[in-house]
């Protein structure tokens, strides 16, 4: 009887850790979960952070495919930005050799967040006195054009 109750105690703080929130969710290196928790703090780090902190949020917004025109034109502002920033910093796969800036970092963001970047895009190309601007806008206009091309060709058997 005594390990029937001490089975039950052992199932029920189990169960009790796994209902609370945040326990047993993917978390990120920054502490946002896959559910989107962090937000709010991604969108000011992005308006008032370091270059590599910005960068971190542009990509983590990224990633959960934030289509906001908070987060759209946000990251669409910080595409003329030439600051060199360390992806191997928050991202597991980063290329060592491969500096690449917080512009390139925010126009590879509004790339995985996909068509709602377009308008804000095709503005930044159209208007943006930076040449760095324009030429990470225009990457990200042919990223989202080759992806969505890639999806709309049928495969052949």
């Amino acid at each position: 009887m005594r390990e029937l109750k001490a089975w039950v105690a052992v199932v029920s703080i189990l169960a009790g850790l796994i209902l609370l929130p945040g326990f047993g969710s993917r978390r990120t290196k920054t502490g946002a979960d896959e559910s989107g928790e962090g937000v709010p703090h991604y969108l000011a780090v992005l308006k008032s952070g370091t270059p590599q902190q910005k960068a971190a949020a542009a990509y983590w917004l990224g990633q959960l495919r934030l289509s906001t025109a908070e987060a759209v034109n946000a990251l669409a502002d910080l595409l003329g930005d030439r600051t060199a920033i360390d992806a191997s910093r928050y991202r597991q796969a980063a290329v060592k050799e491969q500096k690449p800036t917080l512009g390139a970092e925010a126009a590879a963001a509004l790339v995985q967040i996909g068509r709602p970047s377009i308008p804000p895009l095709i503005h930044v190309l159209k208007t943006s006195p930076s040449p760095e601007a324009r030429r990470n806008a225009a990457w990200a206009l042919g990223a989202l054009y080759e992806s969505s091309a890639v999806q709309v060709v049928p495969v052949s058997a």
